[in-house]
């Protein structure tokens, strides 16, 4: 698929620029200086679930090896460069993109709150996220959906390491903000904030690569609490009582909302709350 993608922005650009895979944007070779970069991160970070790979955040001669055997188990022909097919062949393995993060059942300490969201392979389907206070105590069950935006010119959902792809799964800090200035796009309530992967994809992407990543709800035109929610842009989704609900309930039990920071870097604040995005299947 990813390849009649490249196929149509070719024929629609009339160019020859080769087209890699997202989060990909570049073929990466052993150069002198060595590639850096976020695609180098992902790239190394998904490797190193197959193979034994020092993340070392530069394409170096030991990067080009395991890309080598990448290609040999794939069927490519090995050339230690990343190039469009073996991206294709990485972004398509659930054995290198699956994190193996599963949620333990615990709310690390420090934290006061913990929302827990499980996810399937098919972001389509809608799952029950759980919101738990830090002794245990179940706050809220309702209704969430994190499947992201499509690749250009398809229907299918883009994978958690591009801007806009699904919700990344793994652990990470959570906060509560003040409403977003679109209301439309983000509901009239406050959001909660992904600050700081932990563990996951997440530990690879937030914040350093993906930023953004909220939970929140919308005033989506032509939806009712009957029909899907729609995709984000790599956020959790909830119906709008439910996400209403979860700022009164927090509030009520002594959470800050902290001041919107829309996105700036660094985080100013010290999160309340943790997220934790497991894959069920």
């Amino acid at each position: 698929m990813a390849r009649v993608v490249c196929l149509v922005l070719f024929l629609a650009l009339l160019q020859t620029a080769l087209c890699i895979t997202c989060p990909f944007t570049r073929e990466l070779t052993v150069q002198t200086p060595p590639l850096t970069g976020d695609d180098v991160t992902v790239l190394q970070a998904l490797l190193a679930r197959t193979q034994a790979l020092k993340q070392t955040g530069a394409y170096d001669a030991q990067t080009a090896a395991a890309v080598s055997a990448f290609q040999k188990a794939n069927r490519i022909t090995p050339s230690g460069n990343l190039d469009d097919a073996t991206a294709d062949a990485l972004i398509s393995s659930n054995a290198n993109m699956d994190d193996g993060y599963k949620d333990d059942g615990t709310i690390p300490a420090g934290f006061l709150y913990k929302m827990h969201v499980p996810v399937y392979h098919n972001r389509s389907v809608e799952t029950t996220g759980t919101l738990t206070w830090h002794n245990g105590t179940v706050l809220h069950r309702f209704t969430v959906r994190t499947e992201g935006q499509p690749y250009a010119n398809t229907t299918i959902a883009a994978n958690q390491f591009c801007d806009s792809g699904s919700t990344p799964t793994g652990l990470m800090t959570f906060d509560l903000n003040s409403p977003e200035d679109d209301p439309v796009s983000f509901g009239p309530y406050p959001v909660n904030r992904a600050v700081q992967g932990l563990k996951g994809n997440a530990g690879v992407v937030i914040s350093d690569i993906r930023d953004g990543i909220l939970m929140h709800t919308g005033e989506w035109q032509g939806w009712n609490p009957s029909l899907p929610m729609p995709n984000s842009h790599g956020c959790v989704h909830g119906h709008p009582t439910d996400i209403e609900y979860v700022w009164k309930i927090l509030v009520s039990l002594g959470i800050e909302v902290r001041q919107n920071t829309d996105g700036k870097l660094p985080y100013p604040y010290k999160p309340q709350g943790i997220l934790s995005i497991e894959l069920m299947d």
